[in-house]
């Protein structure tokens, strides 16, 4: 299933036009942006704190994400998301330009100890914001 939201904001006398673009994305779903695709590939580790335990350690979740123009892979990216915290991408910026600023804000569901989670019901929520100058 994949979620879309946009928002369109125009920042004051400077004349630029910041557009948020929001997704939830399952594993293997992508999510267009211009004439590229962020591919959520696959969940390499998942060593985040369960809900229900107490830790020393918050840990972390790996994912594996693609951009693809057309039909040709431009690379594959390594992002590690941290328990409960906005991750940015700068890495993935630069497959589109430094205007594009890609964050992902989280990785559900979020562990427990009383459930094992299946890679399908993994879902990514991601966020890019674009800064256009008028």
């Amino acid at each position: 299933m994949l979620i879309f939201c946009f928002f369109s904001f125009v920042a004051g006398a400077q004349e630029v036009e910041i557009t948020d673009y929001s997704a939830t994305t399952s594993l293997g779903e992508s999510f267009n942006f211009k004439d590229k695709k962020i591919v959520f590939k696959e969940v390499l580790e998942d060593s985040r704190c369960p809900d229900d335990v107490t830790c020393i350690w918050a840990g972390e979740a790996k994912i594996l994400v693609e951009i693809v123009e057309g039909n040709k892979s431009l690379g594959t990216k390594i992002i590690s998301l941290r328990s409960n915290a906005v991750t940015n991408a700068p890495g993935l910026a630069s497959f589109f330009n430094e205007d594009v600023k890609i964050k992902f804000l989280s990785l559900s569901p979020y562990p427990k100890t009383s459930r094992k989670i299946k890679a399908s019901d993994y879902q990514l929520k991601l966020k890019i914001t674009e800064n256009l100058e008028n």
